[in-house]
């Protein structure tokens, strides 16, 4: 396909990502995965181009996001929720949906120093939300995307593809969840917990262990806090980088990490097939909970990496 660089009929070629965008933790499917789909679908539009075959106009029915090319949405809001992390409402035109399933995650495309960059978020947006939705973004002080989203400013467009992401809940299959998260991996779980507990007739159990540095930071708290009268949800804070703090009431707080000893006092000590884990967080976080359940017998089909 070397003439498609020199014919100027032809649309670009895809960006390919840079070493440093992909995360390392083996992510379904990797961004270098996404490029390897990108150059097949490009090689085929260029080939369409060159055989002068006729090309659609988009219609109305057209996704508001899809996966094989970048859309832009209009930054409608931002507010600091934490002394890092920031709540971004983005504008979906005509009151539509965005219309991921649960677990989804969609891209995020920067440029920096004249090339483009991305990251993968979980929208935190209920998933039925018309008209927006909204992604939890840590700013981290030398990270390249966090240099970029830091200088966005309210009406301002920014590109997003997606969704991606080949996790699927089917309702009752498991009696109980069990969701693992550690910082901004509280995202993917959200969506989850939404998908349950807004369905009357789905009545798995879902226990969410969330492990955050500060009480005073917890991320998304207060939604947490609203779904915390539905009969089968539970939540356990635990806050790495305190000893002590002063606890709302009716909150379930421990102090420490997710270790082995406190992953086995939460989970069955014997594997379950009804039981489903599902994991999300830092590179050496999930390492960590694997090594747990591992030791604890439970099999890679068990649980789910986000």
């Amino acid at each position: 396909m070397q003439a498609c660089f020199n014919d100027p009929r032809l649309p670009a070629p895809p960006e390919k990502p840079l070493p440093t965008d992909c995360c390392g933790t083996g992510c379904t499917p990797c961004v270098f995965d996404i490029y390897d789909e990108d150059v097949k679908r490009w090689e085929k539009e260029c080939q369409t181009v060159q055989c002068c075959a006729s090309v659609q106009k988009a219609s109305s029915s057209e996704s508001v996001i899809c996966t094989s090319k970048y859309k832009l949405f209009k930054l409608a809001s931002l507010r600091q929720v934490t002394s890092d992390a920031f709540l971004f409402h983005f504008t979906i035109p005509d009151g539509r949906c965005l219309g991921l399933h649960a677990g989804q995650h969609i891209i995020l495309r920067g440029k920096v120093d004249d090339q483009f960059i991305t990251r993968q978020y979980t929208p935190v947006s209920p998933l039925k939300s018309s008209g927006f939705f909204a992604v939890l973004i840590k700013i981290y002080k030398d990270g390249k995307m966090s240099n970029c989203v830091s200088k966005w400013k309210v009406g301002d467009f920014v590109d997003w593809r997606g969704p991606f992401g080949q996790f699927t809940y089917t309702p009752n299959k498991f009696r109980r969840i069990f969701m693992l998260a550690a910082g901004t991996g509280i995202a993917p779980m959200l969506q989850v917990i939404g998908q349950i507990l807004d369905n009357d007739k789905d009545d798995t159990m879902v226990k969410l262990l969330f492990s955050c540095r500060h009480y005073e930071e917890i991320l998304m708290k207060d939604e947490l806090d609203n779904r915390k009268d539905h009969w089968n949800f539970d939540v356990l804070y635990i806050i790495s980088q305190e000893d002590d703090a002063q606890v709302k009431y009716g909150d379930h707080v421990h102090f420490g990490r997710i270790d082995q000893a406190l992953l086995s006092s939460q989970l069955p000590s014997t594997p379950d097939p009804s039981v489903q884990v599902l994991m999300c967080g830092t590179k050496s976080f999930d390492k960590d909970m694997i090594k747990y359940l591992h030791t604890m017998r439970y099999t890679d089909s068990m649980f789910f990496k986000f």
